[in-house]
């Protein structure tokens, strides 16, 4: 669907105005800054894999999916605010959807969870809880929401929590109190002082909630200090315990090749030469031939430095224009830009302890998501422009 809507976008770009009627590209800084950045994964494993003299094509997938954003972000910016209403619902649809699929054609991943048969449990979990907190943000966006559709938002916060805890997902529930954090930071400004003190209440009650009622959420989160204490007493094979040796062995990597790391499967190439050191345990080894189980490590180790910026780029670019957007002129836009930067932290979180740029869908669905938002965000500024230079 990503590469539909950019072949569509550029159709419609490249297309005579009058057929369109999309007024030209009048090149700003938001523009350049985020189509740059879009850009930037692809270029990087492409000088990397160029340099090391092997250009692997099945690497070229995933960070192209970020390059065909640009187009529909382009496009969607050209509009004017008031058609991409349809956005309204979508957010909140999708968490329940992420509920549904569990409750209807679960996947087992495992004791006491479940995922899908097209998506593993952790980036399942992830996206579910992140569209949760997009649906609450989404209440009373463009207009006052009457009561249907306000059950309806609430419902989704519901559901993508409740996806969330019966995938269990742990690194994704790290998120819910930074967003949570950045939330009431950004919106305690013109509130009141009961409602800056019954939300964040609020929030605590329902965490407390789920963790008491939820006997595979506590198991989840115990199983954390127990892994610690296995680790310290040489039982490294836990959930935790291979993270943290693959951590130590990317870490080495880093600092053997820093500028343009190993290039095309680097890391996974690496494995056993790690694990015949002692390095790492034959599980750890295993099961580093698929990820790194961090987003950030994933690319330095096999794209260097370069990449390191270039993913690095991908979180900051549109995080800045997010922030920068937070007063806007229009309360939509100043709404999306709320939306774009819990999306954009949320997402940087998850990286932390999985590859969330390693399948086609996520990155497909991050990249989507933010040239959808980042328009909404700034379509404001190009409206105003455009009436500023237009003829009296």
């Amino acid at each position: 669907m990503s590469i539909a809507a950019a072949v569509i976008s550029l159709v419609l770009l490249l297309s005579p105005k009058p057929w369109t009627g999309l007024a030209p590209i009048q090149w700003d800084y938001v523009d350049t800054r985020l189509c740059l950045a879009m850009a930037s994964p692809l270029a990087a494993v492409l000088i990397a894999e160029m340099w090391h003299g092997v250009v692997e094509p099945s690497t070229l997938d995933s960070p192209s999916r970020f390059l065909a954003a640009a187009p529909l972000f382009l496009v969607l910016r050209q509009g004017l605010p008031r058609t991409l209403t349809w956005t309204d619902l979508s957010f909140a649809l999708g968490a329940l959807a992420s509920l549904g699929i569990l409750l209807i054609a679960p996947q087992n991943s495992g004791v006491d969870r479940v995922s899908s048969q097209f998506l593993n449990a952790i980036h399942y979990g992830d996206i579910a809880l992140v569209l949760g907190a997009l649906s609450i943000l989404s209440l009373n966006w463009w207009r006052k929401d009457c009561l249907l559709v306000r059950i309806i938002k609430i419902a989704g916060l519901i559901a993508g929590l409740a996806a969330s805890v019966l995938t269990g997902s742990r690194g994704g529930w790290i998120a819910m109190p930074v967003v949570t954090a950045l939330i009431l930071y950004v919106r305690s400004g013109n509130k009141s002082r009961r409602w800056n003190v019954l939300l964040p209440l609020a929030i605590m009650a329902i965490l407390a909630g789920v963790y008491a009622f939820s006997p595979a959420a506590r198991d989840r989160v115990s199983n954390i200090s127990s892994d610690l204490i296995h680790y310290k007493q040489g039982q490294r094979d836990t959930s935790l315990g291979i993270r943290l040796q693959l951590y130590e062995a990317a870490a080495n990597i880093v600092e053997s090749h820093p500028f343009l790391g190993l290039g095309a499967h680097g890391f996974r190439n690496s494995m056993q030469s790690f694990a015949d050191a002692g390095l790492l345990s034959p599980l750890a080894a295993q099961l580093g031939r698929g990820e790194t189980h961090n987003q950030f490590f994933a690319y330095l180790t096999d794209y260097g430095i370069v990449g390191g910026l270039a993913l690095l780029s991908i979180y900051v670019v549109p995080g800045v224009i997010f922030w920068k957007r937070l007063n806007a002129p229009t309360g939509p836009a100043r709404r999306a830009a709320l939306m774009g930067l819990t999306f954009v932290v949320a997402f940087w979180i998850f990286g932390l302890t999985v590859e969330t740029f390693d399948l086609k869908t996520t990155v497909s669905f991050y990249a989507t998501v933010i040239a959808i938002l980042a328009a909404l965000a700034t379509c404001a500024d190009k409206a105003s422009r455009a009436a500023r230079v237009s003829p009296q």
